[in-house]
């Protein structure tokens, strides 16, 4: 025990001069000479692609043709029996905020000839649905629209075109008319104006 007391002293006194010593830095010597660029390396793997991103809030949409299959509903009518022939359609372009604010046109191929036979699928001339009224009523909701007849049209070709707010009021082409003026346009005329608001062209 007595040599360990008397180490002690000397011991933690190197202690501290080798740790006084090492607080104390030397000069910074010269800067050494900037080393050769390395062999570049070889290139990474491909990335996987992502997908398609979503329409824009500004985005026209135009539907593609869509062939209608009609179901029919019976029901009685002032005590008398009736029916409708429906197809419900789904529509992912018809959002909350278009039917807030935008507006859905919607065109069917003609399905009357001149004598008010019906000649579905036998006339590509497009007209506005509401060239049929008392006969066919469309109405829209979230994601769907919903198509009744007073009789079968099933093969009857129909598509919507699905305008968001910002296009009818800020372009100064469909500034210039009401929602309801819109709603009665051809679909060539409504396309034009589309087109004339997005600079782009139209389907």
């Amino acid at each position: 025990m007595k040599n360990l007391k008397l180490l002690l002293p000397v011991y933690l006194t190197i202690v501290i001069a080798i740790f006084s010593c090492s607080k104390t830095a030397g000069p910074m010597g010269p800067s050494g000479a900037t080393g050769a660029t390395g062999a570049t390396g070889a290139a990474g793997a491909a990335g996987s692609s992502g997908t398609n991103g979503a329409n824009g809030r500004d985005s026209v949409v135009y539907s593609q043709w869509i062939t209608l299959t009609t179901n029919v509903y019976r029901f009685t009518n002032n005590g008398k029996p009736d029916s409708v022939f429906v197809d419900t359609l789904s529509a992912p372009a018809i959002s909350q905020a278009i039917l807030d604010s935008g507006a859905v046109e919607a065109y069917v191929q003609n399905i009357f000839n001149q004598n008010g036979q019906l000649v579905v699928g036998q006339d590509s001339t497009v007209l506005n649905v509401l060239a049929y009224p008392g006969y066919l009523e469309v109405s829209y909701g979230l994601s769907k629209i919903v198509i009744a007849a007073q009789s079968d049209i099933t093969g009857a070709q129909f598509r919507y075109v699905a305008i968001p707010s910002p296009i009818l009021t800020q372009s100064s082409t469909f500034g210039k008319y009401t929602k309801s003026q819109i709603g009665e346009m051809s679909f060539n005329m409504v396309s034009n104006l589309v087109d004339v608001a997005t600079r782009k062209t139209a389907p």
